[in-house]
């Protein structure tokens, strides 16, 4: 594949990440909140539902893919098929996966040519690669415009402000599973820079899935004065997949041994220029690129009459640009204004094979403008209060006005209130509009409201709960009707629910991290069980620092009964895949400075369960890892 290019990236590179200057931490990481916010925020001022993984407790968990980390966070849903070569999908709140806004470093990853509605495949992330998870529950679009109707998701990469000494880190477990990965972050003068390249090879976990990814993840700051800060950030992805088909009966049921497989690119560029021009007015301009590029293959799904074979080659590209102006006008008062500008393009060659190629391409674009106003006060000391307001203007489409209200009320040193409502609304994809067979150009944006409201409280400095109620529904939701065999809007869905947490500290040495999670869904006026998302999942990590140097988590999460269609009978059939459990456990050793050594056990207690009909997920897996701290 073209990205084994990528490890002869000059060594000069790594020059600026191993310069002398390379001591302490950005200060203030853990506190402060990037994503669903036009500008950081301290947590004690957030009034929206948000959970944070940092490095720390990354490690802690020490998860083989980004799926399982998620599965951690309350409200998320996480879907997957088939092993490491198959989708991987997150749903926020019951949401469709495609309302997930996935972010990397603040750029959006989503691509609207896929089947999926644009839902992203978390497969394409090495979760060694980022440092921290964001997560923002409800709607988001007065701050994304666009796709963000149920919740937000932000990865971040290594920030160029950690300095520390250049690291390798090799991985290596049962059934093929490889990871290596280098990085490094320093300074030198007035720039800052952090590195990182990685290759991942999957393995077959699961019989006919395999997913080997190559990356290369660049970010840069320049600071040349005390009010001004330029940032750059680009990242390098290529991998490919093979796997059953999505439906197919997957190794257990499919009466072909036939995979779908899938060639793929990623790349995102991100430029940022921050100036503080007073002490009351701070400008951010801001202005990134993605692009995705994939070759697809599938055999369709026997006997053939629902999936044909079929192929895609799919180009995309998403040009943004915003500027935030961020006002003090006076003390506890905070004023956000701005706008931003989305371009996007993307164009698909692709065949259904009946017998003969049956061509179905599509080529489409769009540009959208958007302005807002967002207000954070703090009237009182006790009180916080958030009003924001924004209006898209897409081509082709009537304009987009989105609202959103929250507030945070301290009653006291240990209890506070948190409520918010919002609105949202998301395009159609590229696929739903353009595709010549199903698609209809004629649909309408998806829209959705929602409201949460929750309560945290510490009882002492050792202990935190927290607990949240939620209420959302989504409107216009794309269907597809097989009497016309088009795409319509035609469906409302509500889901409602209640995410508890936990996190308790009984010894400087030991934590604990729980959370559960309910969620009823409903399709109004239509008796349909919505496929992939379990009413109730549940589960608890513990930490416990055995010594100085020595390390250990234990992980069990809980999945309940969900709804999943397959077709490898000739028919869809919705079958309820049973509920399970899932232990996992990882030893960490810190045996010197710059030697540290990890083992992991998945599935420690082997259970044998399914991730979709006929898709089983791996058995108990050992993987072990050293970490080399390669000096200055």
């Amino acid at each position: 594949m073209p990205s084994k290019v990528l490890w002869n990236i000059p060594l000069s590179l790594a020059v600026i990440c191993a310069a002398p200057a390379m001591a302490g931490e950005a200060a203030g990481l853990e506190t402060t909140l990037v994503t669903g916010t036009y500008s950081p925020l301290a947590a004690e001022q957030l009034v929206s539902s948000v959970s944070v993984l940092d490095a720390g407790e990354l490690a802690q968990l020490n998860k083989r893919n980004l799926g399982d980390v998620l599965r951690t966070v309350p409200g998320l849903l996480v879907e997957e098929q088939g092993g490491p070569g198959g989708l991987t999908v997150v749903s926020v709140r019951g949401g469709e996966p495609n309302f997930t806004q996935v972010l990397l470093d603040g750029v959006p990853l989503n691509d609207p040519t896929n089947s999926r509605g644009g839902s992203y495949d978390f497969g394409n992330i090495d979760i060694a690669g980022i440092e921290r998870i964001e997560v923002v529950r409800g709607p988001q679009s007065v701050v994304y415009g666009s796709d963000a109707l149920a919740g937000v998701i932000n990865l971040i990469s290594r920030d160029p402000g950690q300095a520390g000494a250049p690291t390798l880190r090799l991985a290596a477990g049962e059934r093929g599973f490889r990871d290596y990965r280098l990085s490094a972050a320093g300074e030198l003068d007035t720039l800052s820079a952090a590195v990182t390249l990685g290759r991942r090879e999957s393995g077959e976990q699961v019989a006919g899935s395999t997913r080997d990814n190559d990356s290369a993840n660049l970010r840069l700051a320049w600071t040349p004065g005390e009010r001004h800060r330029v940032s750059a950030g680009y990242r390098y992805l290529d991998g490919e997949r093979g796997a059953y088909p999505e439906q197919s009966g997957g190794p257990l049921l499919a009466t072909t041994d036939a995979l779908d497989t899938s060639d793929y690119t990623d790349e995102t560029l991100s430029l940022a220029w921050d100036a503080d021009w007073a002490g009351h007015w701070h400008s951010r301009v801001a202005a990134s690129r993605f692009e995705h590029e994939e070759s697809f293959v599938s055999p369709g799904v026997a006997p053939y009459a629902a999936v044909p074979p079929n192929a895609a080659d799919t180009e995309f590209r998403r040009d943004l640009l915003s500027w935030v102006n961020t006002l003090v006008p006076a003390a506890g008062y905070r004023l956000n204004l701005g706008f931003d500008y989305r371009d996007e393009a993307g164009d698909s060659a692709g065949y259904l094979d009946y017998g003969f190629a049956l061509p179905v391409n599509f080529e489409l674009d769009r540009q959208t403008a958007g302005a807002f106003v967002d207000l954070h006060a703090t009237p009182l000391e006790s009180l916080v209060l958030q009003a924001s307001v924004r209006r898209d203007e897409p081509d082709d489409y009537a304009g987009e006005t989105t609202t959103r209200l929250g507030l945070r009320y301290q009653f006291h040193a240990g209890l506070a209130l948190l409520a918010n409502w919002g609105e949202a609304f998301k395009l159609p994809s590229f696929f739903a509009l353009g595709h010549p067979l199903v698609g209809n150009p004629g649909l309408e944006p998806e829209t959705g409201e929602g409201w949460d409201l929750g309560l945290q409280w510490r009882p002492s400095p050792a202990l935190e709960l927290g607990v949240t109620g939620f209420f959302n529904r989504y409107r216009n939701l794309v269907d597809f009707d097989p009497e016309a065999f088009v795409n319509v809007n035609r469906r409302e869905v509500e889901s409602r629910g209640s995410e508890w947490q936990l996190h308790w500290t009984p010894a400087e040495t030991l934590s604990l991290h729980a959370q559960v999670t309910h969620t009823d869904l409903e399709v109004v006026g239509e008796d349909v069980e919505l496929l992939g998302r379990p009413e109730w999942k549940a589960g608890a990590w513990l930490a416990w620092r055995l010594r100085p140097r020595w390390h250990s988590t234990l992980d069990y999460q809980w999945t309940g009964e969900a709804a999943a269609a397959s077709l490898h009978s000739g028919a869809t059939v919705v079958s309820e895949l049973p509920d399970y459990h899932r232990l996992d456990w990882n030893l960490r050793w810190q045996a010197r400075d710059n030697l540290g050594l990890e083992l992991g056990v998945d599935n420690l207690l082997d259970e044998d369960y399914l991730t979709g009909v006929g898709f089983p997920a791996p058995g108990r897996t050992l993987r072990v890892a050293v970490t080399l701290g390669l000096g200055v």
